[in-house]
């Protein structure tokens, strides 16, 4: 009698399973003046085709989130939003009434807000978590245009009132990180803004000739943003460039910090620029991206 022992070989594969996180992009937006680009002004047309166009740039539906760095909430310690909703605050005066009935529905996300207090705070930034204030038309003026749908969760993070240049770039340094976990980092200002400047051209535009005005610092930011990591560190001097403070008043220099916290959350890679337009026909405008 033969006994027949059968051997069996067991072959244990292990599956490793991916998946791949969007690395996000740190973004800068040219958002336009209050409420104008989504009521279709004729001064601000280009701004709002640039921010309709931020989709074929950005892969929208591959975010987790966007973090908003808006000029238009400066508070003495960064103030992340942390609310599941939140109201839309309309910071403007003057304009037709649809602008004080505009909606944007996306949700807030407490979670990513708290792990943002978190890196910061261990990175000796002091910030806060609001839960109750709306979001200001930095946020919600270009997300209108940007993404309509708004079904991607928006948290808006201020900028400081000291308009301390290497405090904001710090920030972004610390926010880079979330890109990695497909947040991308969207900074809402005007890479020009002299209120007293554009007051004077909206009070008679004829009496300017269409020569731009701010053509030297134009060239440094295109310079600090496209260019090495060291170069980009030229964004601390600003206020000491030509052009500077004719672009960037001092102490109103608001509209600039969220291209600066853009920068230190662009990485190490060089950014390439996005946007340009000449606003009312004078003022040059320009928009980046790190990706």
């Amino acid at each position: 009698m033969f006994k027949i022992i059968s051997f069996y070989t067991l072959i244990t594969v292990t599956v490793v399973i991916t998946s791949d996180i969007y690395f996000a992009p740190s973004v800068f937006l040219n958002h336009g003046g209050g409420p104008l680009p989504v009521l279709g002004d004729k001064d601000n047309l280009e701004i709002a085709e640039g921010l309709r166009n931020v989709p074929s740039i950005v892969k929208l539906h591959e975010l987790k989130a966007i973090i908003v760095v808006t000029a238009h909430r400066e508070e003495n310690i960064v103030t992340i939003s942390s609310g599941e909703r939140h109201s839309l605050v309309y910071d403007y005066s003057n304009y037709p009434p649809e602008s004080y009935t505009f909606k944007y529905e996306a949700p807030g996300d407490p979670i990513l807000a708290r792990k943002i207090h978190e890196a910061l705070k261990k990175a000796g930034i002091p910030s806060t978590l609001d839960e109750e204030r709306g979001w200001d038309h930095g946020v919600f003026i270009p997300m209108m245009l940007i993404h309509p749908k708004a079904d991607i969760p928006v948290i808006q993070v201020s900028i400081l009132k000291n308009q301390n240049a290497s405090q904001h770039f710090e920030v972004g340094k610390i926010l880079y990180k979330f890109r990695k976990e497909g947040v991308a980092i969207f900074g809402s200002g005007m890479s020009y803004h002299n209120m007293d400047e554009f007051r004077k051209v909206e009070t008679d535009i004829n009496k300017f000739e269409k020569v731009i005005v701010n053509e030297e610092f134009d060239q440094f930011l295109n310079d600090v943003c496209t260019g090495d990591e060291e170069n980009r560190k030229r964004i601390i001097d600003w206020e000491k460039e030509e052009g500077g403070l004719e672009s960037h008043p001092k102490g109103e220099a608001d509209h600039l910090m969220p291209l600066i916290v853009n920068i230190g959350a662009g990485g190490t890679r060089p950014g390439k620029k996005i946007f340009s337009s000449a606003f009312y026909g004078i003022f040059q405008l320009s928009g980046f991206i790190w990706e």
